[in-house]
């Protein structure tokens, strides 16, 4: 997804165990910006605490590019745990972006390994959305400023345990992000509720930015979670649905989400259902911390 300067001046402002006069750096050849990396850490509810490199290079740039930029990520985290104490196993974690043979040599030969992989799907077209009914005993209501924080902790609850879930999700910081998101438009939400509780909701969104620059008209149909009492139940599906139409009905002829493609809900399966497609992808890797016994997650197959 393209970012404009506003998003990502927002997402600086709401980071969590990363400080940009620290934790940032950006590379240049002959004074030409060619890329950038961050760190941080967050501590998983599934019980690591995940070192992240965060590397951004431009294409064009030499190869040894990407090595010199995770050298400096992985010194820095050295610095950050030497500095600190956790209560749990530390593990790196780098990603990578399509099929990037090269990249992903050079992390196995550091000692990473995939772990997950993630989707960016496209539904090509707006036309043909299924009719699909809310289930009984579900109503989609108009989201008014006083639902935001309500509809906020039943996001968080909805993830909770899933993989790469944060302790830090619920916090005040991404609360504020949540509701001072650039590109946050309410009147596109589908938010169902069954009496005064949230039970599950997709909250897309449009990027003209994105739009603009890439010539399409796209909308994003994201942000998509049933809290687990009411799962199984087809609440999703309805509430895709209604998405689709309400992006169509704002003049959207694409819609694009990414997945997990090993959510434990089966959220891939849903997505094909609804007319989404593989587009591109990206490869989570994670390796133990060095001298620690950590355990990095499963393998991804």
């Amino acid at each position: 997804m393209v970012l404009t300067e506003e998003h990502f001046a927002s997402f600086l402002d709401h980071l969590v165990h990363c400080d940009p006069a620290t934790d940032f750096r950006l590379a240049e050849i002959d004074g030409r910006p060619v890329g950038y990396v961050r760190v941080e850490w967050q501590d998983e509810l599934r019980g690591d605490r995940v070192h992240y490199s965060v590397v951004f290079v431009d294409p064009a740039a030499p190869a040894a590019t990407f090595a010199a930029m995770l050298d400096w990520a992985e010194a820095r985290h050295a610095r950050i745990a030497a500095a600190s104490v956790a209560d749990r196993p530390r593990v790196l974690a780098a990603t990578t972006f399509g099929r990037d043979d090269t990249r992903a040599a050079l992390l196995r030969g550091r000692g990473y390994e995939p772990v997950r992989v993630d989707f960016e799907m496209l539904r090509p077209t707006l036309d043909a959305i299924p009719d699909i009914a809310l289930p009984a005993g579900f109503e989609v209501r108009p989201v008014v400023p006083e639902h935001l924080r309500t509809i906020f902790e039943a996001e968080v609850q909805a993830f909770r345990g899933h993989w790469g879930s944060s302790q830090a999700d619920g916090d005040d910081a991404r609360w504020d992000e949540f509701r001072t998101d650039p590109l946050l438009d309410t009147s596109l939400w589908q938010v169902a509720w069954t009496g005064d509780e949230v039970a599950g909701m997709v909250r897309p969104f449009i990027n003209p930015a994105e739009n603009e620059q890439r010539g399409v008209r796209r909308g994003w149909c994201e942000n998509i979670s049933v809290r687990e009492p009411w799962r199984g139940r087809g609440l999703a599906s309805a509430l895709i649905a209604r998405a689709l139409a309400a992006l169509r009905d704002r003049g959207m002829t694409e819609a694009a989400l990414g997945v997990d493609s090993q959510n434990e809900s089966g959220a891939l399966r849903l997505y094909e259902r609804m007319g989404f497609r593989e587009v591109a992808r990206q490869i989570q890797w994670r390796r133990p911390f060095p001298g620690e016994p950590g355990q990095a997650a499963e393998a991804a197959p």
